[in-house]
């Protein structure tokens, strides 16, 4: 039997414990909206820049499919990469209460990510995290910080939604480099950087047939050579290609 004193001091810290959880829960549970703001390259080489935006486009992803959790698009939050303004301002600007924010560290084959939640209103750190993995365990990490991010804003999750995050597999890491530098040419929108997706995107593919991703990746790339922007092969001829492409994404 443990003397009084211990006694007393498990019920301070439950409570204690308790009085945090509560406070957090009062500051983040009318947290309704989110921007993810472009994740930092902190490798220390201009190379890997890729490879945050590409991660900072998956996690977006992952926090639009909460459906009880309003998410800007990548379009509109990549206007602040490298932005001096401070939190109050972004947040009014893509009207969200709070930001996500952080930095990626690439080394190898390993993989360091920092995430912090920010009220945007009052600049105030709701919750942070960092974690460390393997490249091949990069989108079961993203399900997690999205996951963990859906809780610390107490969103709620059908079983559906619990599901879809616990259910990634290890990804191909050639695959997966190969459609994150895909993307990042993808999202330039020229000529020459829609082709030079179109070669990533089948570089994914060789190095995994079976990486959806990669499918469609390929057709944005030929719905992209068909529309007014490019303009550089009629959509007739590229529309077939790029249902295709979609059509072996779904497959």
């Amino acid at each position: 039997r443990r003397p009084p004193i211990f006694a007393a001091l498990a019920i301070l810290a439950a409570a204690g414990g308790a009085a945090l959880y509560l406070r957090l829960g009062a500051h983040t549970s009318h947290v309704r909206s989110v921007a993810v703001l472009p994740l930092e390259n902190h490798s220390g080489d201009p190379g890997q820049d890729y490879f945050a935006d590409g991660l900072t486009e998956v996690l977006t992803g992952d926090l639009a499919k909460i459906r009880t959790l309003r998410v800007v698009s990548r379009t509109s939050a990549m206007h602040y990469k490298k932005t001096t303004k401070l939190a109050p301002e972004i947040a009014r600007e893509l009207r969200v209460d709070a930001l996500v924010e952080g930095s990626v560290v690439r080394s190898g084959d390993r993989v360091q990510i920092r995430i912090q939640l920010i009220r945007g209103s009052t600049d105030e750190h709701l919750w942070a995290e960092s974690y460390e993995r393997e490249l091949k365990d990069i989108l079961r990490l993203q399900s997690e910080v999205a996951l963990a991010i859906a809780r610390a804003i107490q969103a709620r999750l059908s079983p559906e939604e619990q599901v879809r995050f616990s259910g990634r597999r290890p990804v191909n890491q050639d695959a997966f480099d190969a459609y994150l530098r895909g993307r990042y040419s993808w999202n330039e929108r020229t000529p020459a950087a829609i082709h030079a997706a179109i070669g990533h995107f089948r570089a994914a593919i060789q190095a995994d047939p079976a990486y959806a991703p990669a499918y469609a990746g390929l057709a944005d790339c030929y719905n992209q050579l068909g529309t007014l922007i490019i303009g550089e092969r009629p959509p007739s001829e590229t529309r077939p290609l790029a249902v295709a492409a979609a059509r072996q994404a779904l497959e």
